[in-house]
């Protein structure tokens, strides 16, 4: 069977299991967060813009937040018989985009998106497993649900799988 292919637009959040292939594109500042259950064969991709839901006047939508998104990723995963502790944990994107803007500036998104979930993580009892995130440049990734492997594409450094 031929794996299908779902797209995570930004703001989104996606769950599939094998054979499938979860994808999103024009990662910045923004994060790109996948989590991986070898055993089930299932994995989540979010796309959240912004770190904290509940800095936001509009919280119709906790997958466009890093806070909120996390969470909801770890109870869509438990909601599927997923145990927590055999989830692979995958960052991506945090990316400082703008150089005009200084990297210790409240304005660094990216770099506060990378904090917060961090700091969300650490607070659901997760590690991350691996963190493909800075640097000034975007980033596609491509989540494959038959072994959890992550395929980075950048214009400027090519292709690697992680």
């Amino acid at each position: 069977m031929e794996a299908k292919t779902i797209e995570v637009n930004m703001a989104q959040m996606e769950i599939s299991e094998a054979p499938a292939r979860l994808i999103t594109r024009g990662l910045g500042s923004c994060l790109g967060i996948t989590m991986y259950d070898p055993s089930k064969k299932i994995g989540v991709m979010a796309h959240p813009m912004l770190p904290d839901i509940e800095k936001a006047k509009i919280k119709s939508n906790p997958s466009r937040f890093v806070n909120s998104a996390l969470t909801k990723m770890v109870e869509e995963m438990e909601k599927r018989g997923v145990s927590r502790s055999s989830i692979v944990t995958k960052l991506f994107g945090g990316a400082h985009m703008f150089g005009f803007i200084a990297s210790d500036s409240i304005l660094n998104v990216g770099q506060k998106n990378l904090e917060v979930a961090m700091i969300t993580l650490k607070a659901l009892d997760m590690k991350v497993d691996v963190q493909e995130t800075g640097g000034s440049f975007g980033r596609t990734i491509e989540l494959n649900l038959d072994d959890g492997k992550v395929l980075v594409k950048t214009v400027s450094w090519g292709e690697k799988e992680v």
